[in-house]
């Protein structure tokens, strides 16, 4: 069962993208934007600053926070204000992110031949920006069926989310599942980026796992996208 497959025709990635208000601290979901359509610019006289200093970050992070509560419409309006440095600062945030790792399984469940148990593992590459959260989140899905010896039907599904204003998905890079006799590595990778109004910084974040023939499931490798 050896050679190399590639999936990357096969499944099409999954996307969110949040949208919350923030009321008294409490997140709450929103379909409210900022302003009226029609009306013209949809920017507040008493809304976020624009005047931030790109060279403090606790300043950029405020700004985040600030407009993070905003339609997208509104946060592009706030974008068009903001210099060249400022948009760059912006972008270095997300390049930086921390990258958090988890995974979860999903209930197995015997085939009806009764031979072959079918598995599930998720693993999240999540992005968080210290002071203001979450930016992106990188999800490979994994799917394979074993019986202690052998494996079969191994398959992998991208998902993603994106939670940051100006957070991007610039598509999936690679998608690649390489198998032996008794184990199959599973490589998933996709760039993400911050694009504030042309300004563009990202990279790829990468997920290798294995999965193998007794059902154990292992992470090998991550990597964030910075750029």
């Amino acid at each position: 069962m050896a050679g190399k497959r590639s999936d990357q025709q096969e499944n099409r990635p999954t996307s969110s993208r949040r949208s919350v208000l923030k009321v008294g601290g409490i997140a709450l979901a929103s379909l409210v934007g900022v302003g009226t359509v029609g009306t013209g610019s949809v920017i507040a006289d008493d809304g976020p600053d624009t005047d931030f200093d790109p060279n403090k970050r606790e300043e950029v992070v405020g700004f985040l926070n600030d407009i993070d509560d905003l339609s997208e419409q509104a946060q592009a309006e706030y974008a068009k204000e903001l210099s060249h440095d400022q948009k760059v600062a912006i972008g270095d945030l997300y390049a930086n992110a921390e990258l958090e790792v988890s995974t979860y399984s999903e209930p197995t469940s015997v085939q009806a031949n009764a031979s072959y148990v079918s598995a599930s593992e998720t693993t999240e590459a999540t992005g968080t920006v210290p002071g203001f959260g979450t930016v992106y989140t990188h999800k490979q899905i994994l799917t394979w069926e074993y019986d202690g010896s052998d494996y079969q039907n191994a398959s992998q599904q991208l998902s993603y989310d994106l939670s940051g204003p100006f957070a991007t998905f610039k598509g999936k890079t690679e998608d690649d599942i390489d198998e032996s006799s008794t184990l199959f590595t599973a490589t998933l990778a996709a760039e993400y980026a911050a694009d504030v109004l042309g300004v563009t910084r990202g990279g790829e974040a990468e997920i290798v796992t294995q999965g193998e023939a007794d059902g154990d499931h292992n992470v090998v490798s991550k990597k964030a996208p910075t750029s």
